[in-house]
């Protein structure tokens, strides 16, 4: 009878701590599940340049930019005197707008703006290395593979800076483009670098540099 009782004794403390190390476990597994959902939306978000197809970064405004396509280049074309250096073209597109941020990005803007914003991105320098100073309007036209043709002076999203490029200067220049064209049918885009003129005449062509993706 008394190793019974011990025998039952033993029987339950086992049955305590199995059932303890149960409950361990699926603390444990619900701590991990929930520490893996805060690192996945700790990396929803960048928060530098985007980089990678897919990557998101978080406006301000709470406004968020998605990056759809990315070409880099680091492609020379010379305009005698104008040395043009393209370094990337990135196709993005911009949700969660608010009325009142729609409506700011609107202003200076022909094309009727909605969300989402589709709009591409052209990062370059250009280098004057002639011996008179220029006055270089930079991109004046995109012409997209699926015909979509966009002024870029009536229609900048990003404000490209002063035209002056003075002899022997060098800067860098970021140029935002809104279209209206679906981002997944865009193969092919020709930049339209404007002429450039110098003391009262015209110093480069116009010239197009074609982007495929």
């Amino acid at each position: 009878m008394k190793n019974c009782k011990l025998w039952l004794f033993s029987f339950i403390i086992c049955f305590i701590f199995l059932g303890a190390c149960g409950n361990s476990n699926t603390v444990t597994k619900e701590e991990s599940s929930k520490n893996k959902e805060r690192e996945t939306k700790q990396e929803e978000y960048t928060d530098g340049l985007m980089t990678k197809v897919g990557q998101k970064k978080k406006g301000e405004d709470g406004q968020i930019y998605e990056l759809k396509k990315i070409k880099i280049l680091d492609q020379m074309t010379n305009i005698d005197p104008l040395s043009i250096n393209i370094q990337d073209v990135k196709i993005l597109s911009i949700t969660n707008i608010s009325n009142d941020l729609l409506e700011s990005y609107q202003e200076g803007i022909n094309l009727k703006l909605k969300d989402p914003i589709n709009y591409i991105q052209i990062t370059y320098s250009a280098e004057n290395k002639g011996k008179i100073d220029l006055l270089w309007s930079q991109i004046s036209h995109v012409i997209l593979n699926t015909k979509e043709q966009v002024n870029v002076k009536e229609n900048e999203l990003i404000d490209s800076g002063e035209w002056e490029l003075f002899s022997g200067a060098k800067k860098d220049i970021t140029q935002g483009i809104p279209f209206e064209s679906d981002p997944k049918d865009i193969k092919e885009i020709t930049f339209v670098f404007n002429y450039s003129t110098g003391n009262g005449t015209t110093v480069t062509p116009e010239k197009k540099v074609k982007v495929t993706f």
